[in-house]
């Protein structure tokens, strides 16, 4: 087996936890044109093609490495619809304007301590996992309104619902999230 196959196949195992960051990362526009599994994928891809740069070995250094990969994808991604004179707002059609709550969060947790990162990286994890168990729709609709922090109406107006359906949608999520958790 070659080197890069082995890395790769080690990269693998930090998937749910890309998937989760490509699902907090991608503005929920994006998202209707950008998958978050391309996202994962093209981060991996570019990750066994750097592999030499990533200088530790531990799984937190790892994580921050492909994290920060991830961060470049998706605002390379970005770039480029915005390049293309493309505006997603009004693509989608979207009444609102996009909160920028996710971006301060990001800031946030950056600014975490490497202990405190060690301690939270195995919840993470189980966290990534479980939010990965969801469905597609269950998955868009927790990241709008946990991590975006999107009210109930303006999740239904993105994604084509009622409130009250969104309401459920997120109620039956949670639910099988405390259940993955359990």
């Amino acid at each position: 087996m070659t080197k890069s196959v082995s890395e790769a196949d080690d990269l693998q195992r930090f998937r749910p936890f890309l998937r989760a960051l490509a699902e907090n990362q991608l503005h929920a526009n994006l998202r209707k044109k950008i998958d978050p599994s391309d996202v994962v994928q093209q981060t991996l891809l570019q990750a066994v093609a750097a592999s030499s740069q990533c200088h530790g070995q531990d799984d937190q250094a790892k994580a921050g490495w492909l994290k920060a990969i991830l961060q470049n994808v998706v605002n390379g991604l970005a770039r480029s619809f915005h390049r293309e004179s493309r505006n997603v707002d009004r693509e989608m059609g979207l009444g609102s304007t996009a909160k920028s709550s996710g971006q301060a969060m990001d800031l946030a947790a950056d600014q975490t301590s490497p202990s405190h990162w060690l301690q939270s990286d195995e919840d993470r994890q189980r966290i990534a996992r479980a939010i990965e168990s969801l469905t597609e729709e269950q998955r868009q609709a927790m990241v709008m309104r946990y991590w975006q922090d999107q009210s109930l109406a303006e999740i239904g107006e993105t994604m084509g619902k009622s409130p009250d359906a969104v309401a459920s949608l997120l109620y039956r999520a949670m639910k099988l999230m405390r259940n993955e958790l359990a």
